[in-house]
């Protein structure tokens, strides 16, 4: 088991590390991949940056035939090798004045490379950690692998903040934003020597050596209808939203603070970095605390923490972040960093509760032969088309959608907190998964 974390965690630490680079470097891309400054593209960026997310349903589904066919092993050693190829080659860019519009049409490419490619990786690596795990103790071995979110994204503003300290801006911004991306290399040659020793898991050598092993996991999963309106129950019971809440907690409340309340770049990241340090062990603690109540309260609970708490912690935002409405980065007083970071803290927990046991309770609803498939193809679709994309259609609402100067501050919200909402009347539908021994 510890070999089987150990490798299936790093995969999914070097995905988050991945995908937050980007999103957290979006500004500073914009201003070398585009012709204009940040506050021309910077939408047009981080649209870039979630175009990874569209094409993860297709990866989900040759990743996902891959696992179901040939094996767990060889669909997330591939999946891992295209990822950390397509962020090493991120930091490689040329920029725009040296080739002009293919610079933000590679830097599509890239992102496109690793969205399919990450579609893989995480659905094999649940899949491989749940099949070996004890059935009672899948929620607390999973759950190593959940806590890869906030460390991925602790270590990506780490790596960030210690790579700013050391130049200056100017340089930083010419050249400096390229290291983050290449030192990916490292967690993957890591990552990649580690899943070379692992073995095939349990329940798939069973059903190979039964002959049980799905001919079309493709069709198996998607071509019944009964199955289309189980995934949809689990996108909307909880799946999408839980997302939608982790986004928000993270990179909307990063944009916030940072374009919308004027907060100094430097002291919105200290906000979030130390917020996810302190909230990394509930999400583990979260899956194994699923073992014992089951999956669905403990997803519930942190639904309907996140109902109030990320509506509440923006209008304390809002209220304390910049109450004299300044047009340029601002200092913050040490107690309103400490309590932004506290109500930050807050949605973390509640991301938490929903993600900890997210992705062993929606495994836990296939069977063997297509699990690989129908888990990804579920994931994917909550995760990447529906919560995946609420940083851009956040971005997007506040852009373009005219409200008063009272909510305008807030619209940026209203896609989150619909998804949450659906999810507070969708996941009582769904059954406890819990003492699925399969």
């Amino acid at each position: 088991m510890r070999l089987a974390i150990i490798a299936s965690a790093t995969g999914t630490l070097l995905e988050w590390y991945d995908l937050f680079l980007a999103i957290i470097l979006a500004k500073t891309l914009s201003n070398q991949l585009f012709p204009g400054g940040e506050s021309t593209y910077f939408l047009e960026t981080l649209a870039i940056v979630g175009a990874s997310f569209f094409v993860r349903p297709i990866g989900s589904l040759f990743f996902g035939s891959m696992g179901d066919r040939q094996g767990r092993k060889k669909s997330f050693l591939l999946s891992l090798l295209l990822m950390g190829g397509a962020t090493f080659f991120i930091g490689l860019l040329p920029t725009f004045s040296q080739i002009g519009w293919f610079a933000p049409i590679g830097l599509l490419a890239l992102r496109l490379v690793q969205g399919f490619a990450i579609s893989g990786e995480y659905s094999g690596a649940i899949i491989y950690v749940s099949e070996n795990a004890p059935a009672d103790k899948r929620g607390y071995y999973t759950g190593f692998i959940q806590a890869t979110v906030p460390v991925g994204l602790v270590l990506s503003l780490l790596v960030v903040i210690g790579i700013q300290s050391f130049m200056s801006a100017e340089n930083f911004n010419a050249w400096g934003w390229r290291i983050p991306f290449l030192t990916s290399a490292v967690l993957v040659f890591f990552s990649y020597v580690m899943r070379k020793k692992m073995e095939e898991t349990p329940i798939f050598a069973q059903m190979k050596a039964s002959g049980n092993i799905a001919k079309s996991p493709i069709k198996e999963s998607l071509g019944e209808a009964k199955n289309w309106r189980l995934m949809l129950m689990i996108i909307f019971g909880g799946n999408a939203a839980q997302s939608a809440i982790m986004q928000t907690a993270q990179f909307v409340t990063l944009y916030y603070l940072q374009r919308a309340m004027k907060v100094e770049e430097y002291t919105s990241y200290i906000i979030l970095a130390v917020a996810l340090l302190f909230g990394a062990p509930f999400f583990q603690w979260a899956g194994a605390w699923s073992d014992k109540v089951g999956r669905k309260k403990v997803i519930y609970l942190g639904i309907l923490i996140s109902a109030i708490s990320i509506p509440l912690s923006f209008y304390c935002f809002k209220t304390f972040g910049n109450p004299d409405n300044l047009t340029t980065p601002h200092p913050l007083g040490i107690s309103t960093v400490l309590g932004f970071i506290f109500l930050t803290f807050i949605n973390m927990v509640a991301s938490a509760l929903v993600y900890g046991p997210m992705g062993v309770y929606v495994m836990e609803f296939f069977s063997g032969r297509t699990r690989y498939t129908s888990m990804g193809f579920t994931h994917n679709i909550s995760n990447g088309l529906i919560g995946g994309t609420t940083p851009i259609v956040s971005e997007f609402l506040k852009a373009n959608l005219m409200v008063g100067a009272v909510f305008a501050p807030y619209v940026g919200l209203l896609y989150p907190m619909a998804l949450i909402l659906i999810a507070l009347i969708v996941n009582p539908l769904l059954k406890e998964t819990a003492l699925n021994k399969d």
